[in-house]
């Protein structure tokens, strides 16, 4: 009869950390239960050499062992049943995850154990194991969804519940209000083995085993592995900055920590992605008609958030502090803040000049041009000449969205037009790009009087010449109210502009502003081949969109129209839900229905009976199907074809 083998997967942020210390603290303990839990194959306490699954960080570094080598070794020891744990496990790729089943099985009776965590909680959490490590140097969100799609946990089991006899896979949710006893450990002995632990057979320590950084400290470690890449330095802040954190911060050494690196609005994107999947296995592995996986309460959507940007009193305390640990190691970082405060990588050169107003005197601080989290979740509405951005705008302005800064009179705001509309702005650096960025957000927000470095970049835009498209009249009063900009705070709940040229910048302001909600106002293609409209196309963006040379004409507006809407549609996965396309003719048709939907989008909050009144003053334009009195055979069939795909009318 072959012995049964229990396989703890983990997986990672789980407590793994704290069960492997007890497997080995309690090994007597456990023998005396039949339960072996071996010495082969473990580095600190864990069994990560026996495991499938083999980073690349740690191919040339870790001697790992081959089933066939240690399977036959742990089948002859004197216990009925083998324990064997390894985080490692989790993330074995499909196809090595069932070769391990059938390798392992024919020597034993495999049972396979793991703890799913909520993943709005794991994400976070193992993002601060990451920037502990070292390896992690991007903000967390610029990369949750991603890792929101990683912790699929469907995917995850899959392979380990199709390579396994019924009832072999042991899930458990890693909650205390759903622990036995409220204690991991306790909860897994009980699970996996039907044993209540006897304090007095098993040692019990206190304490995490896995303790985490602060939000500060976790943000200056993240800075600092932009700059500080030897291993053992690096470890050396890490070290320092724990023991801040346990200093400061008494959640960072609890289990249950209550930090947020991620805010109400993204955990509960993670949570809507999640919950299908949530359901199924809280069905199928726990009997739950309700699908409830997590019995923790979901954040709602009127909490309020710190944010994760890491003040400058916070970065000098953590600067002060260290340096009273290692000055030597301040140096080393001050040095590093020295050679990369120029860099061309935005996380290295933002890293090193955030950093320097603490570490270096102030003769040698650099200037940072970073939004402000109270100013980086505008509404900002664009989309392509004629396409109805100003109903749009009217409309979001009688829904309480302030539109503020120098306007012309389509409400375009023309600060943005006069920093941003060029050419040459695409071939500008990131960090000029920032500047520009910040120099916007203060005229809009807050007028703080501009730095000689600011007032040059705006005497730049304002000299060059826009062709007939913006007069240059409105481009010098654009600059000197901008200038003139009232000093006071502006704190409007919902702020944002209006400019159709700011889709082909996206990028930038998505970069600049992280949380920002942008507006695609989307017109039947065909309509807008024949606008008068087309000074995208011809002054500014049309060669760069169609990638040759073209006859201005219904044709190339058209296909304009198609790569427009199809570079956007690219920005769907990058934004998620900050991204809204709103379909002008729609709006027309059900301006009720289409406001609600952009209401629900903006987070305004309005009566029914408000909406429905701003709903009635939409009227559909004259212009409106003027495609169909015009010969459409001149388009490329492909062109027409898309634009019925989007969902408009060809016919």
């Amino acid at each position: 009869m072959k012995k049964k083998l229990y396989v703890h997967i983990g997986m990672g942020k789980t407590g793994t950390t704290a069960l492997q210390n007890f497997f080995w603290d309690n090994r007597k303990a456990l023998s005396s239960l039949d339960i072996c839990y071996p010495r082969l194959g473990t580095m600190s306490n864990a069994h990560h050499l026996l495991s499938p699954h083999i980073p690349r960080f740690l191919e040339d570094e870790w001697d790992f062992q081959k089933v066939e080598d240690w399977a036959p070794k742990l089948a002859d020891c004197t216990e009925g049943s083998v324990l064997l744990s390894s985080e490692l496990m989790a993330w074995a790729e499909e196809s090595k995850a069932r070769r391990f089943c059938a390798q392992v099985s024919a020597w034993f009776d495999v049972h396979v154990v793991v703890y799913l965590r909520r993943q709005d909680n794991i994400i976070m959490a193992s993002y601060n194991q990451q920037i502990k490590a070292g390896p992690q140097k991007r903000r967390i969100d610029l990369i949750y969804r991603k890792q929101s799609e990683r912790f699929d946990y469907l995917k995850v089991l899959a392979p380990w519940a199709d390579s396994l006899e019924p009832g072999r896979l042991i899930v458990r949710p890693y909650e205390r209000e759903q622990f036995h006893k409220g204690d991991i450990r306790r909860d897994f002995m009980y699970h996996v083995f039907r044993q209540e632990i006897e304090e007095e057979s098993f040692s019990l320590k206190k304490g995490n085993s896995n303790p985490r950084l602060s939000l500060a400290a976790g943000e200056y470690k993240r800075m600092v592995n932009t700059l500080v890449t030897e291993p053992k330095k690096n470890d050396r802040f890490n070290q320092l900055l724990m023991q801040f954190s346990a200093e400061k911060d008494q959640s960072s050494t609890s289990y249950f920590s209550s930090q947020s690196l991620l805010s109400p609005a993204q955990r509960r994107e993670v949570l809507d992605a999640s919950r299908h999947a949530n359901e199924v296995i809280a069905k199928e592995y726990f009997g739950r008609p309700d699908g409830r996986l997590f019995y923790e309460d979901e954040p709602s959507g009127d909490e309020s958030w710190p944010g994760i940007d890491l003040s400058r009193e916070d970065a000098e305390e953590i600067t002060a502090y260290i340096k009273g640990q290692d000055a030597k190691l301040m140096r080393h970082l001050a040095s590093k803040i020295t050679a990369h405060k120029d860099d061309l990588a935005y996380q290295i050169r933002h890293s090193a000049r955030f950093l320097s107003h603490s570490v270096l005197s102030a003769a040698q601080a650099v200037p940072v041009y970073r939004i402000a989290r109270e100013d980086a979740s505008p509404i900002v509405i664009g989309g392509l000449g004629g396409s109805g951005t100003r109903l749009v705008v009217t409309l979001l302005r009688k829904m309480g969205v302030h539109f503020g800064g120098e306007l012309n009179e389509s409400l375009d705001n023309l600060w943005f037009t006069l920093l941003f509309l060029r050419r040459s702005l695409l071939l500008k650096s990131d960090d000029e790009v920032e500047k520009l960025c910040w120099l916007f957000a203060n005229g809009m927000r807050h007028g703080v009087e501009l730095s000689d470095e600011l007032r040059s970049l705006l005497d730049e835009a304002s000299a060059l010449d826009r062709g007939p498209v913006v007069p240059f009249e409105h481009l010098q009063r654009a600059r000197d109210t901008l200038l003139r900009s009232p000093t006071h705070d502006r704190r409007h709940e919902h702020w944002g502009w209006k400019e159709p040229n700011s889709h082909i910048l996206l990028p930038h302001l998505d970069r600049c502003f992280p949380e920002m909600k942008y507006v695609y106002v989307v017109r039947n293609g065909l309509d807008m081949a024949f606008s008068d409209n087309q000074n995208q196309l011809k002054y500014f963006w049309g060669e760069l969109m169609l990638d040759q040379p073209f006859e201005p004409g219904p044709e190339a507006a058209l296909r304009y129209w198609v790569a427009s809407h199809k570079r956007m549609q690219g920005f769907r996965k990058r934004m998620g839900h900050r991204l809204h396309f709103l379909s002008f003719d729609r709006l027309c048709a059900d301006p009720e229905g289409e406001l609600e939907a952009l209401r629900e989008f903006a987070a305004i909050q309005i009566s029914k009976k408000e909406l429905s009144e701003i709903a009635d003053s939409v009227r559909a334009p004259a212009t409106a199907g003027r495609f169909r009195s015009e010969d459409l055979s001149r388009f490329d069939p492909a062109d027409v074809d898309f634009v019925r795909h989007m969902g408009f009318d060809v016919d």
